[in-house]
């Protein structure tokens, strides 16, 4: 989940630092370039409302001088052109009301400019009648500056914002997606299911942790199959022979069969619980049930110990270690155990010959157990691996149940190592090779 949350972090920081500094960078060189402009059009329409209002004031005056001289004044105003920009007007002064001091300066001969936002009016005083002369015209258009600009870009920046996050989300919901597909498939019992997991996906972990759970269930449910598929089969032969036994001591007078009879009834129990004691045992190999005390454990000197134990007079067997002692991270009992069924599994299939090996590696160690048996085909050493499964030219020749093999692998998976079957070039049997890392 760590890709996750640094990519959510990213692509929050581009989203709002990023996307803002460069939309205000874009605003700011808008701005930048139309400065001057806006000072040249500034100026541009400050000259031309005052030549407006130097024309009005003219025509103002030469009109009120040409008024005042006439009678039919009315009659004038009426017929000046209603079509131009330029209106008249002749209005009462009475009916002005003005402050005292701009009604003072209007009568003493000086032209009052009244500003509107539709007009500009220039009005001018009449001595002979008492009335005002207004000239009436529009006011001269203003360059107004761009507000839509602003608010472009913010929507364009939210946009932006929008768009990153959906590319964010987008293999996200893919790759939920597709987890919710497998998890589906894989609980309609289609086992097998599996994600493949891309070298980019922000939740890779999880999606490793899923593939690790499948793995875990499928083995699980590989694992019950087998044990009751070998249950049933491997109670029922001795089960059968008691039963059989029993039912010949009912009907036998002589104490000698008898007594033979109980000895076979005993040999078939003994046979019962050594299953059942093998199958317990497997079932408590579980990391969920069991406590592992990992130490620092000298491999060679364990590896003396079981062969050790486990020599056979008849089996030659060789023991190649380095001088210094090897030491790995584990539990001392699980690793004795593991070492101890590799040699049995040997001595079991082997026609005379052992060879043992350790060799340290950078941060591993890897033991080597070979034999000069009949060796295992290739397309049964993944199987020889699960419990109750054994060489198919040998489950009548040698006894057991196929437990061992399938307690070393579940002790290896327990210390983070691997297993490895294949042929010895050396002496031409079975070779596996356990990799263990050091303490």
């Amino acid at each position: 989940m760590r890709n996750l949350t640094l990519s959510l972090v990213a692509v929050v920081l581009i989203a709002t630092i990023g996307l803002g500094w460069m939309f205000d960078g874009i605003y700011n060189q808008y701005l930048n370039q139309n400065l001057d402009q806006s000072t040249a059009q500034s100026n541009q329409e400050t000259s031309g409302q005052q030549s407006v209002i130097d024309t009005l004031e003219q025509v103002g005056t030469h009109l009120s001088i040409a008024l005042s001289g006439i009678d039919n004044r009315q009659e004038f105003i009426q017929q000046w052109p209603s079509e131009g920009t330029l209106s008249l007007r002749l209005k009462p002064l009475t009916n002005f009301p003005l402050p005292q001091p701009l009604l003072t300066d209007l009568v003493a001969g000086q032209p009052l400019l009244l500003e509107t936002d539709d007009s500009i009016a220039m009005h001018f005083y009449l001595p002979a009648t008492d009335e005002l002369l207004v000239l009436i015209t529009p006011p001269v258009e203003s360059h107004q500056n761009n507000s839509f600009l602003p608010i472009l870009l913010t929507s364009l920046f939210y946009l932006a914002v929008l768009l990153l996050m959906l590319l964010w989300l987008y293999p996200l919901m893919r790759r939920l997606m597709t987890l919710r597909q497998t998890a589906k498939s894989f609980g309609e019992g289609n086992l097998n299911q599996r994600i493949d997991v891309g070298s980019i996906s922000y939740i890779r972990d999880l999606e490793l942790e899923f593939n690790r759970m499948a793995q875990r269930i499928d083995d699980l449910v590989t694992d019950i199959k087998l044990l009751s598929s070998a249950v049933s089969h491997d109670l029922r032969t001795p089960l059968a022979r008691i039963r059989f036994g029993i039912d010949t001591i009912q009907e036998e007078d002589d104490p000698v069969l008898r007594k033979r009879f109980e000895q076979r009834i005993s040999d078939n129990v003994d046979e019962m619980v050594d299953l059942v004691e093998s199958l317990l045992s497997y079932a408590r190999l579980d990391q969920t049930l069991i406590t592992i005390n990992k130490a620092a454990v000298d491999f060679s000197a364990l590896t003396a110990t079981c062969i050790k134990n486990k020599s056979q007079d008849d089996v030659q067997l060789t023991f190649d270690a380095p001088k210094q002692a090897v030491f790995v991270d584990g539990d001392l009992s699980y690793l004795m155990i593991l070492m101890s069924n590799l040699l049995q599994n040997a001595h079991q299939y082997c026609k005379g010959k052992i060879a043992v090996k350790i060799i340290a590696q950078d941060s591993n160690i890897v033991i080597t157990v070979a034999d000069n048996g009949p060796g295992i085909p290739i397309d049964q050493r993944e199987k020889i691996l699960k419990p109750f499964i054994r060489g198919e030219s040998t489950e009548k020749k040698v006894k057991g149940y196929g437990m061992g093999l399938a307690i070393v692998k579940r002790i290896v998976e327990w210390h983070h190592g691997e297993i490895i079957i294949e042929n010895s070039a050396e002496l031409q049997g079975a070779q596996f090779s356990v990799t263990l890392p050091k303490a």
